[in-house]
């Protein structure tokens, strides 16, 4: 029996993890993956209020807790519908105008309230993933592939900070985001929703934007942040959303799971289940997903919502369930708290089938009540965290002034994305260099800055978000003398192919701006690399031309893979939002000086993949023999940015060199000083790397273990000293299908900092 005065809450609730804790449940498996708490797992706290209201509550009440619905789906009659369904959270509005959807929320709220006979509000959430980019004239910030691209986990705190000050405003308290999904296949058409392929690099910034939207105002979160998509989402079979995912568990264990843990020790108040299925199962079916693993070994206590549809999904894409009860069944008793089943465009499907299914699973024993009760106890914890019982409601006089601010903020995550990914000395143009032809699908397109998730789902929206085009930076950047031209081309036409050869002959610095255009989830599936045949054709006529040109590509993923041949210089600019085009033209002209990393690997095509940087090693271990790896060779690898100045490194140190096993996740420091030797100031990230040294079970080629950044001017030298931990080297140990626990093996591990061979040991004893 426990002992309540060791493991109980403060009102005597014990708390899943402490249980776990006090039978021996969470291991050194738990303990590596959260390698970079800050804070440990919060406890779930389960208050009176909310166990008073549990007690209280009818079937029906406690059904409408577990649904959320569309706002679109309320209807003339609001009273009506929530006295038919009374739905513990609304989804999506109604308006994209900041104050109009202030003032409708409050309205659906005092509904909603009157009402449900308890007076509990509902939460209100959106997919605001980057900046609140759902209303007109909100400020709209890179795509987390490009603040991962910085190596700066302010920069996703501070951004989900005012994206959660806008959320408050509008009457929106829940934020679907951050992804935490690692990015290993750019055939996925959700690439771009992810920081990077690196597990310690991704929770970082997972951990640090949850941390910023669930920033305390007046005691409270000031918004809910969403950790998806659990688990192994983003590792298709095939490259398309949505389809199977095949992952080892060791693979599964050791780089999966982290950002999903740094996002649970970081605060994250929900979860969003893995819309996919996992070796054969769909995770929103999965008892040892959303039970042994999430709540059980990570310690999760918050509330795990469905994704769109994702019952029903059981039934038409992955054949699991014969019908959508059936899946209902299967879902909740996994551990689903709360179903999205946002609209009534599928007839078995609806709210009033899911409900409907899901009280004659509980009346016929098929669904436990104590099951129902802690599903409903979770959702009613979390709008407690979020301070709604004590006001729901938004300003509206405030939603006027908060959606547009932070200019400066997007402008600063932009220029350190801007990754420098191949130059001939062509870079960086002279401001006052005569004429620049600006061209390219990209050069004044607004769409292609932003993305899928902006002012709608798959595109931009025919009121276009704020923004900085290239043409404009280009405009601003180049001195009173320059005389800018602007030659538009089309993402998949190239039909003014003369004009362009023209205009290039007559410049004097060509500007071409590439890329894609706005897409999301499956519809950004894709099975080529390679940019469409337009734009191939256009860098073909502007390397025939002989003017000096760079190619500068806006993009969800690595694409391009044949330009790069014909490209003098390229940039990559990811999806950089509102400021992109001021990044941009201050990076090509010289204001700044780039310093983005990739967060990624960039293959040289679709028949490389996978090709990350921390894949198992072709080394032939204890041989000493290396077999051919040429057709592996990416175009640019993991952490890959150059600049327009040169560094170097000396004097490689790692503090302390020898650690015990069971210590792990003890800091050591690893330190390198680093000068700038070229004639350009600059910033420099400075990624620390290691690997295991052979062993019998196979380890990832690299990990990143820390990282730090540098600003330097010409001449100036400085140690940098990185605190790491090579707790992230942590693997199954074992045979084939192994499910051991997570540990450090012993042996020596090789040390390594940016892009220095030279490397220092740690030995784990």
């Amino acid at each position: 029996m426990l002992d309540n005065n060791d493991h109980s809450t403060p009102d005597g609730g014990t708390t899943r993890r402490r249980f776990m804790e006090a039978t021996g449940g969470i291991g050194l498996s738990a303990a590596l993956g959260g390698y970079l708490a800050s804070e440990p797992v919060r406890a779930k706290r389960t208050s009176e209020r909310v166990r008073t209201l549990v007690s209280e509550m009818s079937l029906r009440e406690k059904i409408g807790q577990m649904t959320q619905v569309a706002a679109y789906e309320v209807g003339d009659d609001p009273t009506a519908f929530f006295e038919e369904y009374q739905p513990g959270s609304l989804m999506y509005a109604t308006t994209d105008d900041p104050v109009g959807l202030a003032e409708d929320v409050n309205e659906l709220l005092d509904a909603s309230i009157e009402a449900q006979p308890h007076d509990v509000p509902f939460v209100f959430g959106i997919d605001a993933v980057h900046g609140n980019n759902n209303l007109d004239g909100a400020t709209i910030f890179p795509h987390n592939h490009g603040v991962g691209a910085t190596w700066n986990e302010e920069y996703a705190r501070r951004t989900a900070e005012h994206t959660s000050e806008t959320l408050r405003a509008t009457g929106t308290h829940w934020t679907f985001s951050p992804v935490a999904d690692l990015q290993r296949d750019p055939r996925w058409g959700r690439f771009y929703e992810g920081f990077s392929e690196d597990p310690y690099l991704s929770s970082r910034m997972v951990a640090e934007k949850v941390r910023g939207y669930e920033r305390r105002e007046s005691g409270y979160k000031a918004a809910g942040a969403t950790i998806k998509h659990f688990a192994g989402y983003s590792e298709p079979r095939h490259g398309d959303d949505r389809t199977p995912a095949l992952i080892p568990y060791r693979t599964f264990r050791h780089a999966h799971l982290p950002p999903f843990h740094a996002g649970i020790c970081a605060g994250a108040e929900t979860v969003m289940v893995n819309s996919g299925s996992v070796n054969g199962v769909p995770a929103h079916a999965s008892k040892e997903l959303l039970q042994d693993i999430l709540r059980d070994e990570l310690g999760f206590e918050g509330l795990v919502v469905s994704d769109w549809h994702d019952f029903y999904r059981m039934v038409a894409v992955h054949g699991f369930a014969d019908d959508v009860k059936e899946a209902v069944r299967l879902g909740i008793n996994a551990g689903i708290d709360m179903y999205m089943v946002p609209a009534a465009d599928i007839e078995s499907d609806t709210v009033d089938t899911y409900q409907t299914y899901l009280r004659e699973l509980v009346e016929s024993g098929e669904i436990p009540t104590d099951r129902v009760d802690d599903a409903v106890a979770n959702v009613l914890a979390f709008k407690e965290a979020l301070g709604l019982f004590e006001d729901p409601y938004a300003d509206p006089g405030r939603a006027s002034e908060v959606g547009g601010g932070a200019r400066d903020l997007a402008y600063e995550v932009a220029a350190d994305s801007v990754t420098l990914l191949q130059n001939d000395g062509t870079l960086p143009f002279d401001p006052e260099v005569g004429t620049v032809l600006v061209t390219g699908p990209s050069a004044d397109d607004v769409a292609n800055m932003m993305g899928g998730w902006t002012l709608g789902w798959q595109r931009v929206g025919e009121t276009l978000p704020p923004a900085v085009t290239p043409l404009d930076g280009i405009e601003t950047a180049v001195g009173d003398a320059t005389n800018v031209v602007h030659e538009p081309t089309g993402l998949h036409e190239f039909d003014n192919e003369s004009a362009v050869r023209e205009a290039a002959s007559d410049a004097d610095a060509v500007v071409a701006v590439l890329g894609e255009g706005p897409y999301a989830e499956e519809h950004g599936d894709t099975d080529t690399l390679e940019l469409p045949a337009a734009q191939r054709e256009l860098v073909r006529t502007l390397d025939s031309v002989g003017t000096p040109f760079a190619g500068v590509i806006f993009a969800g993923r690595p694409r391009g893979t044949d330009v790069f041949d014909r490209l003098p210089a390229a940039v990559m600019a990811y999806l950089p939002g509102t400021m992109g085009g001021t990044a941009v033209a201050d990076a090509v002209f010289g204001n700044v000086n780039p310093a983005g990393r990739l967060p990624f690997t960039w293959p040289a095509g679709t028949g490389q993949l996978l090709n990350v940087h921390n894949a198992y090693p072709p080394e032939l271990f204890g041989t000493g023999e290396t077999p051919p790896t040429s057709t592996q060779e990416p175009l640019f690898p993991f952490g890959h940015g150059l600049s327009y100045t040169e560094f170097e490194y000396e004097d490689l140190r790692v503090d302390p060199a020898t650690i015990p096993a069971e210590r792990a996740n003890r800091r050591i420091v690893t330190s390198v000083r680093v000068t700038n030797v070229g004639s350009r100031s600059g910033d420099h990230v400075v990624p620390v790397y290691a690997h295991r040294r052979g062993g019998a079970i196979p380890s990832p080629m690299t990990e990143v273990i820390g990282f730090d950044r540098a600003s330097l001017d010409p001449g100036e030298s400085t140690r940098v000293n990185v605190r790491a931990s090579i707790a992230q080297l942590a693997t199954v140990p074992g045979d084939v299908f192994s499910k051991d626990e997570l540990r450090v093996l012993p042996g020596e591990y090789a040390i390594t900092a940016g892009d220095w061979e030279e490397e220092r040991t740690l030995t784990v004893v």
